[in-house]
Protein backbone atom coordinates (compact mmCIF):
# COMPACT_ATOMS: atom_id res chain seq x y z
CA UNK A 1 0.00 0.00 0.00
CA UNK A 2 1.57 3.11 -1.14
CA UNK A 3 0.44 7.12 -0.47
CA UNK A 4 0.31 9.41 -2.63
CA UNK A 5 1.16 12.70 -0.81
CA UNK A 6 0.36 15.34 -3.63
CA UNK A 7 -2.83 17.18 -4.88
CA UNK A 8 -3.44 16.27 -8.50
CA UNK A 9 -3.92 19.30 -10.12
CA UNK A 10 -7.39 18.24 -12.19
CA UNK A 11 -9.72 15.28 -11.81
CA UNK A 12 -11.38 13.15 -14.92
CA UNK A 13 -14.87 11.67 -14.49
CA UNK A 14 -14.54 8.74 -12.09
CA UNK A 15 -12.07 10.17 -10.22
CA UNK A 16 -11.91 10.43 -6.67
CA UNK A 17 -8.70 10.86 -3.97
CA UNK A 18 -7.84 11.07 -0.50
CA UNK A 19 -5.17 13.08 0.70
CA UNK A 20 -3.04 12.27 3.75
CA UNK A 21 -0.27 13.57 6.08
CA UNK A 22 -2.25 17.00 6.96
CA UNK A 23 -2.36 18.42 10.54
CA UNK A 24 -5.23 17.12 12.58
CA UNK A 25 -8.44 19.56 12.23
CA UNK A 26 -10.90 20.06 14.68
CA UNK A 27 -14.49 19.43 13.72
CA UNK A 28 -15.25 23.53 13.27
CA UNK A 29 -13.29 23.10 10.00
CA UNK A 30 -15.84 20.62 8.73
CA UNK A 31 -18.71 23.30 9.69
CA UNK A 32 -16.65 26.27 8.03
CA UNK A 33 -15.88 23.82 4.72
CA UNK A 34 -19.59 23.58 4.43
CA UNK A 35 -20.21 27.27 4.71
CA UNK A 36 -18.19 28.15 2.25
CA UNK A 37 -18.91 25.70 -0.44
CA UNK A 38 -22.82 26.01 -0.17
CA UNK A 39 -21.80 29.97 -0.56
CA UNK A 40 -19.71 29.41 -3.76
CA UNK A 41 -22.50 27.36 -5.18
CA UNK A 42 -25.93 28.55 -4.03
CA UNK A 43 -27.74 27.01 -6.93
CA UNK A 44 -26.37 23.28 -6.09
CA UNK A 45 -28.40 20.75 -4.96
CA UNK A 46 -28.04 19.73 -0.91
CA UNK A 47 -29.12 16.36 0.62
CA UNK A 48 -28.67 14.89 3.98
CA UNK A 49 -28.23 11.36 4.53
CA UNK A 50 -27.52 9.53 7.86
CA UNK A 51 -24.34 7.88 9.00
CA UNK A 52 -25.29 4.59 7.34
CA UNK A 53 -26.29 6.27 3.85
CA UNK A 54 -30.16 6.59 4.47
CA UNK A 55 -31.81 9.75 2.99
CA UNK A 56 -32.77 11.99 5.91
CA UNK A 57 -35.18 15.39 6.75
CA UNK A 58 -32.92 18.20 6.54
CA UNK A 59 -31.97 20.13 9.70
CA UNK A 60 -34.03 22.56 10.92
CA UNK A 61 -34.19 25.69 9.03
CA UNK A 62 -31.66 27.97 9.42
CA UNK A 63 -28.94 25.36 10.97
CA UNK A 64 -27.71 24.65 7.44
CA UNK A 65 -27.09 28.20 5.69
CA UNK A 66 -28.83 27.64 2.45
CA UNK A 67 -29.21 29.99 -0.41
CA UNK A 68 -31.39 28.85 -3.44
CA UNK A 69 -29.99 25.42 -2.91
CA UNK A 70 -32.84 22.86 -4.46
CA UNK A 71 -33.31 19.95 -2.03
CA UNK A 72 -33.12 16.50 -3.31
CA UNK A 73 -35.91 14.48 -3.26
CA UNK A 74 -36.51 13.09 0.49
CA UNK A 75 -36.71 8.91 -0.58
CA UNK A 76 -34.09 9.65 -3.07
CA UNK A 77 -31.17 7.01 -2.49
CA UNK A 78 -28.06 8.70 -3.62
CA UNK A 79 -26.73 5.83 -5.69
CA UNK A 80 -30.03 6.25 -7.57
CA UNK A 81 -28.41 10.33 -8.39
CA UNK A 82 -25.82 9.00 -10.43
CA UNK A 83 -25.00 6.74 -13.61
CA UNK A 84 -24.86 3.19 -12.61
CA UNK A 85 -20.94 3.32 -13.73
CA UNK A 86 -20.25 6.12 -10.92
CA UNK A 87 -21.71 3.87 -8.13
CA UNK A 88 -19.22 2.52 -6.77
CA UNK A 89 -17.23 5.98 -6.70
CA UNK A 90 -20.03 7.44 -4.51
CA UNK A 91 -19.85 4.25 -2.33
CA UNK A 92 -15.81 4.76 -2.05
CA UNK A 93 -16.54 8.71 -1.28
CA UNK A 94 -19.12 7.84 1.24
CA UNK A 95 -16.71 5.69 3.18
CA UNK A 96 -13.91 8.50 3.03
CA UNK A 97 -16.39 11.26 4.51
CA UNK A 98 -17.45 8.92 7.30
CA UNK A 99 -13.28 8.77 8.02
CA UNK A 100 -12.12 11.84 6.83
CA UNK A 101 -14.34 13.90 7.60
CA UNK A 102 -14.81 15.37 3.71
CA UNK A 103 -14.21 13.94 0.67
CA UNK A 104 -15.13 15.24 -2.68
CA UNK A 105 -15.75 13.70 -6.77
CA UNK A 106 -16.61 14.36 -9.97
CA UNK A 107 -19.42 12.14 -10.93
CA UNK A 108 -22.37 11.75 -13.78
CA UNK A 109 -26.28 12.59 -12.40
CA UNK A 110 -28.48 10.42 -13.87
CA UNK A 111 -30.42 14.07 -14.68
CA UNK A 112 -27.44 15.09 -16.79
CA UNK A 113 -24.99 12.56 -17.85
CA UNK A 114 -23.20 14.51 -20.24
CA UNK A 115 -22.11 16.76 -17.61
CA UNK A 116 -20.29 15.78 -14.90
CA UNK A 117 -20.34 17.72 -11.33
CA UNK A 118 -18.78 17.85 -8.54
CA UNK A 119 -20.10 16.09 -5.47
CA UNK A 120 -19.27 16.77 -1.87
CA UNK A 121 -19.92 15.07 0.98
CA UNK A 122 -19.11 16.61 4.78
CA UNK A 123 -19.32 14.45 7.83
CA UNK A 124 -21.60 17.21 10.06
CA UNK A 125 -23.41 14.66 12.16
CA UNK A 126 -21.36 15.46 15.42
CA UNK A 127 -23.86 18.90 14.78
CA UNK A 128 -26.64 17.93 12.96
CA UNK A 129 -27.40 14.55 13.19
CA UNK A 130 -26.32 13.81 9.44
CA UNK A 131 -24.30 14.13 6.47
CA UNK A 132 -24.90 16.82 3.68
CA UNK A 133 -24.16 16.27 0.35
CA UNK A 134 -24.19 18.66 -2.54
CA UNK A 135 -24.24 18.26 -6.21
CA UNK A 136 -22.64 21.39 -7.82
CA UNK A 137 -23.99 22.39 -11.48
CA UNK A 138 -21.07 21.50 -13.47
CA UNK A 139 -17.30 20.61 -12.99
CA UNK A 140 -14.76 22.58 -10.97
CA UNK A 141 -11.80 22.07 -9.14
CA UNK A 142 -12.65 25.26 -6.95
CA UNK A 143 -13.60 23.93 -3.94
CA UNK A 144 -10.71 21.63 -3.36
CA UNK A 145 -8.36 23.08 -1.18
CA UNK A 146 -11.97 24.02 0.78
CA UNK A 147 -12.35 19.65 1.00
CA UNK A 148 -8.35 19.79 1.78
CA UNK A 149 -8.38 22.12 4.64
CA UNK A 150 -11.12 20.01 5.98
CA UNK A 151 -9.72 16.42 5.72
CA UNK A 152 -8.80 14.83 9.13
CA UNK A 153 -5.74 13.09 8.37
CA UNK A 154 -5.61 9.03 8.13
CA UNK A 155 -3.72 6.94 10.84
CA UNK A 156 -0.39 5.91 10.28
CA UNK A 157 -0.21 2.21 9.11
CA UNK A 158 0.82 0.03 11.96
CA UNK A 159 0.53 -3.86 10.15
CA UNK A 160 2.98 -5.09 7.38
CA UNK A 161 4.15 -8.34 6.44
CA UNK A 162 7.36 -9.33 4.98
CA UNK A 163 8.91 -12.95 3.70
CA UNK A 164 12.25 -14.37 5.20
CA UNK A 165 14.28 -17.27 4.66
CA UNK A 166 15.15 -20.09 7.31
CA UNK A 167 17.96 -17.61 8.21
CA UNK A 168 15.87 -14.37 8.79
CA UNK A 169 16.76 -13.37 5.87
CA UNK A 170 14.16 -10.57 4.23
CA UNK A 171 13.37 -11.76 0.71
CA UNK A 172 10.26 -9.61 0.31
CA UNK A 173 9.02 -6.80 2.23
CA UNK A 174 5.32 -5.19 1.67
CA UNK A 175 5.23 -1.38 1.03
CA UNK A 176 4.05 -0.50 4.95
CA UNK A 177 6.68 -1.86 6.39
CA UNK A 178 8.88 0.79 4.34
CA UNK A 179 6.46 3.62 5.83
CA UNK A 180 6.94 2.63 9.56
CA UNK A 181 10.38 1.43 9.62
CA UNK A 182 11.46 4.86 6.89
CA UNK A 183 13.76 1.91 5.26
CA UNK A 184 13.07 1.41 0.71
CA UNK A 185 12.27 -2.15 0.61
CA UNK A 186 15.15 -2.80 -1.68
CA UNK A 187 16.94 -1.45 1.15
CA UNK A 188 15.61 -4.18 3.33
CA UNK A 189 15.53 -6.91 1.25
CA UNK A 190 18.67 -9.67 1.56
CA UNK A 191 19.34 -7.32 4.85
CA UNK A 192 19.30 -9.71 8.24
CA UNK A 193 16.73 -8.75 10.71
CA UNK A 194 19.09 -9.33 13.71
CA UNK A 195 20.60 -6.37 12.03
CA UNK A 196 17.72 -3.93 12.95
CA UNK A 197 16.58 -5.66 16.62
CA UNK A 198 18.09 -3.57 19.54
CA UNK A 199 20.89 -5.20 21.02
CA UNK A 200 18.62 -5.62 24.16
CA UNK A 201 16.43 -7.60 22.71
CA UNK A 202 18.04 -9.86 20.27
CA UNK A 203 18.46 -12.76 22.98
CA UNK A 204 15.15 -13.05 22.91
CA UNK A 205 14.08 -12.66 19.10
CA UNK A 206 17.07 -15.22 18.71
CA UNK A 207 15.10 -17.68 21.39
CA UNK A 208 11.66 -17.48 19.76
CA UNK A 209 12.89 -17.22 16.36
CA UNK A 210 14.42 -21.01 17.01
CA UNK A 211 11.48 -22.38 18.88
CA UNK A 212 9.40 -21.54 15.81
CA UNK A 213 11.98 -23.42 13.62
CA UNK A 214 11.38 -26.34 15.47
CA UNK A 215 7.75 -25.96 15.80
CA UNK A 216 5.32 -26.71 13.35
CA UNK A 217 2.96 -23.89 14.98
CA UNK A 218 3.39 -20.11 14.33
CA UNK A 219 5.51 -18.34 16.80
CA UNK A 220 3.81 -16.40 19.82
CA UNK A 221 4.20 -12.96 19.45
CA UNK A 222 6.91 -11.37 20.58
CA UNK A 223 7.45 -7.42 20.81
CA UNK A 224 11.27 -6.49 19.62
CA UNK A 225 12.96 -2.77 19.04
CA UNK A 226 13.42 -2.30 15.42
CA UNK A 227 16.12 0.40 14.19
CA UNK A 228 14.37 3.08 12.16
CA UNK A 229 16.09 4.59 9.39
CA UNK A 230 16.25 7.96 10.98
CA UNK A 231 18.11 5.81 14.03
CA UNK A 232 15.23 5.70 16.23
CA UNK A 233 13.65 2.62 17.90
CA UNK A 234 10.37 1.45 17.10
CA UNK A 235 8.34 -1.43 18.91
CA UNK A 236 7.23 -4.23 16.49
CA UNK A 237 5.00 -7.08 18.10
CA UNK A 238 6.41 -10.04 15.39
CA UNK A 239 4.72 -13.35 14.87
CA UNK A 240 6.28 -15.58 12.38
CA UNK A 241 4.95 -18.51 10.88
CA UNK A 242 7.00 -21.18 8.41
CA UNK A 243 5.03 -22.01 5.04
CA UNK A 244 6.15 -23.96 2.25
CA UNK A 245 8.06 -22.45 -0.77
CA UNK A 246 7.00 -23.10 -4.63
CA UNK A 247 8.85 -25.53 -5.90
CA UNK A 248 11.55 -26.74 -3.81
CA UNK A 249 11.58 -28.15 -0.60
CA UNK A 250 12.74 -24.40 0.97
CA UNK A 251 10.39 -23.12 3.61
CA UNK A 252 10.44 -19.38 3.77
CA UNK A 253 8.80 -17.53 6.87
CA UNK A 254 5.48 -15.49 6.87
CA UNK A 255 6.43 -12.20 9.65
CA UNK A 256 3.61 -10.24 10.69
CA UNK A 257 4.88 -7.00 12.40
CA UNK A 258 2.47 -4.79 13.87
CA UNK A 259 3.68 -1.47 15.54
CA UNK A 260 2.70 -1.22 19.01
CA UNK A 261 4.95 1.79 19.47
CA UNK A 262 2.28 4.04 21.07
CA UNK A 263 1.03 1.07 23.20
CA UNK A 264 4.70 0.99 24.64
CA UNK A 265 5.21 4.13 25.29
CA UNK A 266 2.14 4.78 27.05
CA UNK A 267 2.90 1.55 29.27
CA UNK A 268 6.27 2.74 29.91
CA UNK A 269 4.76 6.24 31.15
CA UNK A 270 2.82 4.23 33.47
CA UNK A 271 5.93 2.15 34.84
CA UNK A 272 7.88 5.42 35.41
CA UNK A 273 4.52 6.96 36.90
CA UNK A 274 4.48 3.71 39.22
CA UNK A 275 8.41 4.06 40.39
CA UNK A 276 7.71 7.54 40.73
CA UNK A 277 4.53 6.83 43.11
CA UNK A 278 6.57 4.08 44.65
CA UNK A 279 9.28 5.96 45.45
CA UNK A 280 7.28 8.62 47.08
CA UNK A 281 5.54 6.77 48.73
CA UNK A 282 8.61 4.94 50.56
CA UNK A 283 10.34 8.19 50.62
CA UNK A 284 6.77 10.26 52.76
CA UNK A 285 6.87 10.26 56.36
CA UNK A 286 3.83 8.43 56.94
CA UNK A 287 2.39 4.98 56.86
CA UNK A 288 0.07 4.39 53.55
CA UNK A 289 -2.35 1.91 52.79
CA UNK A 290 -4.82 0.98 50.38
CA UNK A 291 -7.37 -2.28 51.71
CA UNK A 292 -10.61 -3.45 50.26
CA UNK A 293 -13.82 -3.54 52.09
CA UNK A 294 -12.93 -7.15 53.60
CA UNK A 295 -9.94 -5.26 55.36
CA UNK A 296 -7.53 -7.31 53.31
CA UNK A 297 -4.15 -5.25 52.30
CA UNK A 298 -4.30 -4.03 49.14
CA UNK A 299 -0.98 -1.68 49.19
CA UNK A 300 1.28 -0.57 52.38
CA UNK A 301 4.45 1.32 52.38
CA UNK A 302 6.95 0.52 54.92
CA UNK A 303 6.50 3.43 56.95
CA UNK A 304 3.13 1.78 57.98
CA UNK A 305 4.86 -1.31 59.66
CA UNK A 306 7.54 0.82 61.79
CA UNK A 307 4.92 3.39 63.08
CA UNK A 308 2.53 0.30 64.01
CA UNK A 309 5.14 -1.72 65.10
CA UNK A 310 4.14 -4.89 63.62
CA UNK A 311 4.70 -6.63 60.19
CA UNK A 312 3.24 -6.20 57.05
CA UNK A 313 0.19 -8.52 57.18
CA UNK A 314 -2.70 -9.57 54.96
CA UNK A 315 -5.51 -7.66 56.66
CA UNK A 316 -5.60 -4.39 57.95
CA UNK A 317 -6.35 -5.36 61.21
CA UNK A 318 -3.19 -7.52 61.79
CA UNK A 319 -1.30 -3.88 61.32
CA UNK A 320 -3.10 -2.50 64.19
CA UNK A 321 -1.70 -5.60 66.63
CA UNK A 322 0.24 -3.23 69.11
CA UNK A 323 -2.23 -0.21 69.51
CA UNK A 324 -3.95 0.56 72.77
CA UNK A 325 -6.27 -2.01 73.11
CA UNK A 326 -8.98 1.14 73.77
CA UNK A 327 -7.87 2.97 71.13
CA UNK A 328 -7.96 -0.41 69.09
CA UNK A 329 -11.73 -1.02 69.54
CA UNK A 330 -12.46 2.67 68.75
CA UNK A 331 -10.21 2.24 65.46
CA UNK A 332 -12.34 -0.36 64.13
CA UNK A 333 -15.42 0.73 64.60
CA UNK A 334 -14.16 3.56 62.81
CA UNK A 335 -13.09 2.05 60.34
CA UNK A 336 -16.60 0.04 60.02
CA UNK A 337 -18.10 3.35 59.52
CA UNK A 338 -15.62 4.35 56.90
CA UNK A 339 -17.08 1.59 54.74
CA UNK A 340 -20.31 3.31 54.95
CA UNK A 341 -18.51 6.23 53.70
CA UNK A 342 -17.83 8.21 56.60
CA UNK A 343 -14.46 10.10 57.15
CA UNK A 344 -12.03 8.92 59.89
CA UNK A 345 -9.38 11.29 61.54
CA UNK A 346 -8.28 9.62 65.25
CA UNK A 347 -5.04 9.35 67.31
CA UNK A 348 -4.23 5.72 68.65
CA UNK A 349 -1.31 5.42 71.40
CA UNK A 350 1.01 2.45 70.89
CA UNK A 351 3.13 1.72 73.92
CA UNK A 352 6.40 0.96 74.11
CA UNK A 353 9.15 0.44 75.94
CA UNK A 354 9.81 3.50 78.57
CA UNK A 355 7.48 5.53 76.55
CA UNK A 356 4.15 5.76 74.53
CA UNK A 357 3.97 6.44 70.82
CA UNK A 358 1.19 8.85 69.81
CA UNK A 359 -0.27 8.17 65.92
CA UNK A 360 -2.50 10.03 63.85
CA UNK A 361 -4.96 8.13 61.22
CA UNK A 362 -6.88 9.62 59.08
CA UNK A 363 -9.00 7.32 56.96
CA UNK A 364 -10.98 8.17 54.01
CA UNK A 365 -13.57 6.17 51.79
CA UNK A 366 -12.18 5.16 47.77
CA UNK A 367 -15.19 5.98 45.71
CA UNK A 368 -15.76 4.71 41.94
CA UNK A 369 -17.48 6.74 39.41
CA UNK A 370 -20.70 6.19 40.74
CA UNK A 371 -20.18 7.44 44.38
CA UNK A 372 -20.46 3.76 45.97
CA UNK A 373 -17.24 3.27 47.95
CA UNK A 374 -15.13 0.47 46.82
CA UNK A 375 -12.63 0.35 49.55
CA UNK A 376 -10.23 2.60 52.03
CA UNK A 377 -7.41 5.01 51.53
CA UNK A 378 -5.60 5.81 55.00
CA UNK A 379 -2.47 7.44 56.26
CA UNK A 380 -0.58 7.42 59.50
CA UNK A 381 2.06 9.76 61.33
CA UNK A 382 3.43 9.56 63.95
CA UNK A 383 2.36 12.62 66.83
CA UNK A 384 3.99 11.38 69.68
CA UNK A 385 6.05 15.43 69.86
CA UNK A 386 3.11 17.65 68.80
CA UNK A 387 1.32 15.21 71.71
CA UNK A 388 3.86 15.26 73.97
CA UNK A 389 4.80 19.40 73.60
CA UNK A 390 0.85 19.82 73.71
CA UNK A 391 0.74 18.05 77.08
CA UNK A 392 3.77 20.08 78.08
CA UNK A 393 1.96 23.33 77.33
CA UNK A 394 -1.11 22.42 79.36
CA UNK A 395 1.05 21.33 82.31
CA UNK A 396 2.69 24.89 82.35
CA UNK A 397 -0.33 26.19 82.14
CA UNK A 398 -2.22 24.66 85.35
CA UNK A 399 1.58 24.31 86.89
CA UNK A 400 3.15 26.71 89.43
CA UNK A 401 6.76 27.03 87.83
CA UNK A 402 8.75 27.11 91.13
CA UNK A 403 7.33 24.41 93.14
CA UNK A 404 5.72 22.36 90.23
CA UNK A 405 2.33 22.19 92.61
CA UNK A 406 -0.60 23.14 90.79
CA UNK A 407 -1.20 27.50 90.56
CA UNK A 408 -3.93 28.53 91.54
CA UNK A 409 -6.30 28.16 88.36
CA UNK A 410 -5.27 24.24 87.90
CA UNK A 411 -6.12 23.67 92.00
CA UNK A 412 -9.74 25.16 91.30
CA UNK A 413 -10.28 23.62 88.17
CA UNK A 414 -9.13 20.35 90.31
CA UNK A 415 -11.37 21.06 92.96
CA UNK A 416 -14.24 21.39 91.11
CA UNK A 417 -13.96 18.25 89.20
CA UNK A 418 -13.14 15.84 91.96
CA UNK A 419 -16.42 17.64 93.66
CA UNK A 420 -18.76 16.82 90.81
CA UNK A 421 -17.17 13.51 90.43
CA UNK A 422 -18.20 12.61 93.95
CA UNK A 423 -21.86 13.50 92.88
CA UNK A 424 -22.10 10.00 91.42
CA UNK A 425 -20.56 7.91 93.67
CA UNK A 426 -23.19 5.81 95.42
CA UNK A 427 -22.11 5.47 98.79
CA UNK A 428 -21.53 9.50 99.31
CA UNK A 429 -18.27 10.48 100.64
CA UNK A 430 -17.22 14.51 100.80
CA UNK A 431 -14.61 16.15 99.66
CA UNK A 432 -12.26 18.12 101.95
CA UNK A 433 -10.31 21.57 101.45
CA UNK A 434 -6.79 22.15 103.40
CA UNK A 435 -6.00 25.82 102.87
CA UNK A 436 -2.36 26.13 104.28
CA UNK A 437 -0.61 29.47 105.04
CA UNK A 438 2.72 29.77 106.23
CA UNK A 439 3.31 31.72 109.76
CA UNK A 440 5.83 34.26 109.83
CA UNK A 441 7.35 33.53 106.02
CA UNK A 442 8.29 37.21 105.38
CA UNK A 443 10.71 37.65 107.89
CA UNK A 444 12.77 34.66 106.17
CA UNK A 445 13.33 36.54 103.30
CA UNK A 446 14.19 39.92 104.92
CA UNK A 447 16.68 37.54 106.29
CA UNK A 448 18.39 35.21 103.98
CA UNK A 449 16.97 36.91 100.62
CA UNK A 450 14.68 35.98 98.48
CA UNK A 451 16.25 33.02 96.64
CA UNK A 452 16.28 31.12 99.82
CA UNK A 453 13.02 31.89 100.33
CA UNK A 454 12.21 30.40 96.91
CA UNK A 455 14.28 27.57 98.08
CA UNK A 456 12.03 26.83 101.78
CA UNK A 457 8.53 27.70 99.48
CA UNK A 458 10.30 24.86 96.87
CA UNK A 459 10.85 22.30 99.92
CA UNK A 460 8.06 23.08 101.81
CA UNK A 461 6.15 21.71 98.34
CA UNK A 462 7.69 18.63 98.43
CA UNK A 463 6.74 18.07 102.62
CA UNK A 464 3.38 18.81 101.60
CA UNK A 465 3.27 16.34 98.36
CA UNK A 466 5.03 14.09 100.65
CA UNK A 467 3.03 14.37 103.56
CA UNK A 468 -0.72 13.61 102.04
CA UNK A 469 -2.58 10.44 100.95
CA UNK A 470 -2.55 9.02 97.68
CA UNK A 471 -4.84 10.44 95.23
CA UNK A 472 -4.58 13.96 97.06
CA UNK A 473 -3.39 16.82 95.20
CA UNK A 474 -1.24 19.89 96.19
CA UNK A 475 -1.60 23.65 94.63
CA UNK A 476 0.02 26.60 95.31
CA UNK A 477 -2.08 29.72 95.38
CA UNK A 478 0.38 31.97 95.32
CA UNK A 479 2.96 33.41 97.43
CA UNK A 480 3.03 31.50 100.72
CA UNK A 481 -0.52 29.88 100.38
CA UNK A 482 -1.12 25.86 99.60
CA UNK A 483 -3.89 24.26 99.29
CA UNK A 484 -4.14 20.24 99.67
CA UNK A 485 -7.29 18.86 97.53
CA UNK A 486 -8.55 15.39 99.47
CA UNK A 487 -11.07 13.19 97.87
CA UNK A 488 -13.36 10.36 99.21
CA UNK A 489 -13.35 11.99 102.65
CA UNK A 490 -15.84 10.36 104.73
CA UNK A 491 -16.90 13.31 107.30
CA UNK A 492 -15.15 16.40 108.62
CA UNK A 493 -13.53 14.85 111.80
CA UNK A 494 -11.62 12.55 108.97
CA UNK A 495 -10.67 15.46 106.95
CA UNK A 496 -9.92 17.28 110.07
CA UNK A 497 -7.61 14.47 111.04
CA UNK A 498 -6.03 14.32 107.67
CA UNK A 499 -4.64 18.09 108.58
CA UNK A 500 -3.17 17.23 111.80
CA UNK A 501 -1.27 14.24 110.11
CA UNK A 502 -0.09 17.10 107.40
CA UNK A 503 0.76 19.41 109.87
CA UNK A 504 3.17 16.82 111.96
CA UNK A 505 4.81 15.81 108.93
CA UNK A 506 5.58 18.86 107.04
CA UNK A 507 6.23 21.24 109.98
CA UNK A 508 7.45 19.11 112.42
CA UNK A 509 11.16 20.14 112.39
CA UNK A 510 13.17 22.42 110.79
CA UNK A 511 14.34 22.81 106.85
CA UNK A 512 17.98 22.34 106.56
CA UNK A 513 19.53 24.65 103.94
CA UNK A 514 23.12 23.54 104.06
CA UNK A 515 23.96 26.95 105.79
CA UNK A 516 21.38 27.54 108.03
CA UNK A 517 18.18 25.65 109.57
CA UNK A 518 15.10 27.38 109.93
CA UNK A 519 11.88 26.11 111.43
CA UNK A 520 8.82 26.82 109.25
CA UNK A 521 5.02 26.08 110.91
CA UNK A 522 1.84 27.09 109.10
CA UNK A 523 -1.82 27.76 109.89
CA UNK A 524 -4.20 25.02 108.48
CA UNK A 525 -8.17 25.71 107.55
CA UNK A 526 -10.09 22.62 107.02
CA UNK A 527 -13.51 22.44 104.61
CA UNK A 528 -15.43 19.27 104.43
CA UNK A 529 -18.19 19.19 101.49
CA UNK A 530 -20.62 16.38 100.62
CA UNK A 531 -23.29 18.73 98.84
CA UNK A 532 -24.27 18.00 95.28
CA UNK A 533 -24.15 21.03 93.79
CA UNK A 534 -20.92 22.20 95.62
CA UNK A 535 -18.59 25.27 94.07
CA UNK A 536 -15.12 24.97 94.49
CA UNK A 537 -14.48 28.60 95.17
CA UNK A 538 -16.85 28.54 97.91
CA UNK A 539 -15.15 25.82 99.70
CA UNK A 540 -11.85 27.10 99.12
CA UNK A 541 -13.41 30.41 101.18
CA UNK A 542 -14.26 28.26 103.86
CA UNK A 543 -10.95 26.79 104.42
CA UNK A 544 -9.67 30.03 104.04
CA UNK A 545 -12.02 31.09 106.56
CA UNK A 546 -10.99 28.59 108.56
CA UNK A 547 -7.26 29.27 108.50
CA UNK A 548 -7.45 32.53 109.56
CA UNK A 549 -8.74 31.37 112.88
CA UNK A 550 -5.66 28.96 112.87
CA UNK A 551 -3.87 32.06 112.52
CA UNK A 552 -5.23 33.99 115.39
CA UNK A 553 -5.11 31.40 117.78
CA UNK A 554 -1.41 31.57 116.46
CA UNK A 555 -1.01 27.68 117.85
CA UNK A 556 -0.31 26.39 114.24
CA UNK A 557 -3.35 23.70 114.49
CA UNK A 558 -5.78 22.92 112.20
CA UNK A 559 -9.08 24.70 112.74
CA UNK A 560 -12.12 23.34 110.90
CA UNK A 561 -14.94 25.46 109.15
CA UNK A 562 -17.99 25.95 111.05
CA UNK A 563 -20.56 27.91 109.73
CA UNK A 564 -21.56 30.73 112.28
CA UNK A 565 -25.22 30.61 110.78
CA UNK A 566 -25.59 27.04 111.69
Amino acid sequence: MTYDFSVPPRRASGEAWVSHGAEPRAVEAIESALQTLLQRHPDGVVFAISGGGVPKPMPVPGTIPLVRHESASGDAQLMDEVIPADRALVAKLWGQARTQGAAVAVVRRVSDPENPSNLYLLDVRHRHQVMIGLFTPGYSSDGDEVIEAARLPMPPPRLARALKDTSAVFTWVDPTLSVILGWAPEELIGQRTLELVHPDDRELGIGTWLEMLDSDDQSPPVRLRHRHRDGSWVWLEVTNQKRPSDGDDEVSILAQMLDVSEEMATIDALHAREQLLGQLTETVPVGLFHADLAGNLLFANGRLSELLGSPFGPRLIDQLERVDPEDRAQLEAALGAATDGAELDTIVRIPEEGRTRHCSVSVRPLRDDYGIVIGLTGCVEDVTASVQSRSDLEVKAISDPLTGCLNRAGTLAVLQDTLDRAVGVTDRVGTAAIFVDLDQFKPVNDQFGHATGDEVLLRVAERIRRSVRSGDVAGRLGGDEFLVICPNVVDPETALAIARSLTLRAFGSPIDLGTASVQIRASLGVAWSDERNAHATALVAQADAAMYRSKREGRSEPVLFSDPAA
